[in-house]
């Protein structure tokens, strides 16, 4: 049987539709040796691998999210982000982190959770995708290097590497790690594909994107609101500035991917060495939702997140019964 790559995009609450599609590929018995992941994707992929594959029905966050009701509203918020707002604001930004309040409200301190995680990395590699601001450039962490060994020590090294993944300004304090910032990925690589394509442990990819999004009607909305709406108008702006400078950019990355399959097969060959790095000719099978908001808990809506992940699990059972 083919064995599968994974790539869970940044997308804010749309990242339960990821999760919809990894759970049914996981009961479906379909190989992942590869996940990369950026932004809410990281989320995501840790709530994964923090789950007990043979015992829970769910992942324990998107547990309460299936339950939902409004005390899980606010457990999933932090568990999704581990936000806080600043006592202090300075104007910079609007939420602060506490590292070990978020790896708590992430399991992580939960000492079964821990041996599950271990259990599952030792099955598939994970990578998480973030930009190095100060260098200007993408950066992968690869999270198994990190944790050959889960203690307090490499949690903490890891909760570094998870909250760059994760870190959107002017949302979040930018990470400072070895005296560099780091930002989440999307602002390069929303999709990250490349150690998929440089695994020749993958044989296939399948990667989740949310660009299929009514930009244009968005626009219409917001030119024509009333005046008298400005400070709400003002906050859809900017969320939707921040969905378009973290997911336009995936229209180049699966360009890339495209060409470098294109490449391969015009050589008469499967695999071939670029700029120092080996890739690997793959399927690329990619999942494009249409129209999900990427921010969806209020109380006005507290169902999107399941409607997602049912969509999630209900296109990959099309994925599977097409190929």
């Amino acid at each position: 049987m083919a064995r599968y790559g994974f790539v869970a995009s940044g997308g804010g609450y749309r990242s339960f539709y990821s999760e919809g599609v990894l759970v049914w590929l996981k009961r479906n018995e379909v190989p992942i040796v590869h996940i990369a992941s950026t932004s809410s994707g990281n989320n995501i992929v840790l709530d994964y691998l923090l789950w007990d594959w043979w015992h829970e029905e769910l992942p324990p966050v998107l547990t309460r999210t299936v339950r939902l009701n409004v005390t899980d509203i606010f457990h999933i918020f932090a568990n999704f982000l581990g936000l806080r707002p600043q006592l202090l604001p300075t104007g910079t930004h609007l939420f602060t982190v506490d590292k070990d309040s978020c790896r708590k409200s992430l399991l992580l301190d939960d000492k079964r959770r821990r041996e599950l995680l271990a259990e599952h990395l030792k099955t598939l590699r994970w990578d998480i995708r973030a930009t190095n601001l100060s260098q200007r450039r993408g950066w992968f962490f690869n999270v198994n290097e990190i944790l050959t060994c889960i203690d307090d020590a490499s949690l903490d090294v890891f909760m570094d590497a998870f909250l760059a993944g994760i870190t959107t300004l002017p949302y979040f304090k930018a990470i400072s790690i070895d005296g560099d910032y780091y930002i989440e990925g999307g602002y390069l690589d929303n999709t990250p594909l490349r150690t998929l394509f440089e695994d020749d442990e993958v044989d296939e990819i399948i990667a989740v994107d949310f660009t299929d999004y009514d930009y244009h009607g968005e626009l219409e909305r917001l030119y024509h609101a009333k005046p008298l709406t400005l400070p709400f108008n003002s906050i859809d702006t900017h969320l939707l500035v921040s969905d378009l400078q973290l997911t336009l950019p995936n229209t180049r990355i699966f360009a890339q991917a495209t060409l470098i399959n294109e490449m391969l097969k015009a050589m008469g060959t499967t695999s071939a060495e670029i700029g120092g790095r080996r890739y690997y000719a793959k399927p690329l099978h990619v999942l494009r939702p249409k129209d999900l908001q990427s921010m969806t808990i209020s109380l006005k809506d507290s169902s999107a997140q399941k409607r997602y992940f049912e969509l999630g699990q209900q296109e990959a059972a099309r994925l599977f019964k097409t190929a």
